[in-house]
């Protein structure tokens, strides 16, 4: 069972380590919000500045997820990770979040969904990524606007793209379609993000209560239904990865052991497929901030796709 212990134990605080060393880790591991919900779920006091900043990073969240409910009410979108992973944490434990993240149908849609985050909410775009393959056009936009806390939190934020899996630009194609169900889609949304950063705290506790849901809800036939997306989304070196380091700090249901070991050939197999030179890769064709001056010096640049795959 995940318990609310669960964070110091990500975070690798040792029993019984003073609290204000633990929000220390917690704040580098940019999970405190998430910790201090947990304290306040334990019955434990927080001082009156603490609890302030965690109930604005509570409505921070609540505006992030509306953003979503709101999208999805008017255009043919989907979702990704967000409010599908924070309903699946221990009660009272707070799921932070960076921004919102929609896989759009087309790229007419893209851009109406874009028009209206700058109509609803004064957002502005922070840049374009236009994808190209042989035979496709993926676009990705990242939009930011202000936090409720302009001087003090983060902007809140949307990635909005045609794919739901873009790639690394190297050696992996992109995936456009999301994964039907939720929960396996959400397993390999956190994979994907190794190809932007080191795994997160953030992305382990996500992987922790998607590996619990999954083992009760898939039993016998989760280790060939992972085996076969892990494939057929070019993922199993970076799942692997992730089942590993997660593991090394929580204990995961046992079936998750016998995944890792059953991807090891898979994984070596995509690391040659990677180097092969043969999968038609995308090229970044712009990747470019934009600008109200149209005198401005900014120039276009190559840079990582800023896709809903790139998320927080």
């Amino acid at each position: 069972m995940i318990g609310l212990d669960i964070v110091e134990a990500l975070l690798g605080a040792p029993p019984g380590y003073p609290p204000w060393r633990v929000a220390d880790l917690a704040q580098r591991a940019e999970i405190l919000p998430t910790w201090l919900s947990s304290v306040v779920a334990r019955g434990l006091p927080l001082t009156p500045e603490a609890l302030e900043y965690l109930e604005r990073a509570q409505r921070r969240v609540d505006a992030l997820h509306a953003i979503g409910e709101e999208l999805s009410a008017v255009h043919p979108v989907k979702v990704v990770k967000g409010k599908k992973i924070a309903d699946l944490m221990p009660p009272g434990l707070l799921r932070n979040s960076g921004d919102a993240d929609i896989v759009t149908r087309d790229e007419e849609t893209l851009w109406r969904c874009v028009a209206d985050l700058r109509q609803n909410h004064g957002a502005v775009p922070q840049g374009v990524n236009v994808l190209r393959t042989s035979d496709t056009l993926d676009v990705a936009v990242a939009l930011k606007w202000a936090a409720e806390e302009p001087f003090l939190d983060k902007p809140l934020g949307a990635d909005i793209g045609t794919c739901a899996y873009c790639g690394d630009l190297a050696g992996v194609e992109i995936r456009a379609e999301a994964v039907a169900d939720d929960d396996l889609g959400s397993v390999f949304a956190v994979a994907e993000e190794r190809f932007q950063r080191k795994f997160s705290r953030k992305d382990m506790l996500d992987f922790v209560v998607l590996a619990d849901r999954l083992d009760h809800r898939l039993g016998e036939y989760l280790v060939d239904t992972l085996l076969d997306l892990a494939h057929y989304l070019s993922l199993a070196p970076e799942l692997r990865a992730l089942i590993h380091k997660t593991g090394q700090r929580w204990e995961l249901p046992a079936v998750w052991l016998d995944i890792e070991d059953a991807l090891e050939p898979l994984a070596t197999e995509e690391r040659a497929a990677r180097k092969s030179g043969k999968r038609d890769v995308p090229e970044l064709l712009y990747g470019y901030p934009l600008d109200t001056d149209a005198a401005g010096k900014s120039r276009p640049r190559r840079s990582a796709p800023a896709c809903c795959c790139a998320t927080r």
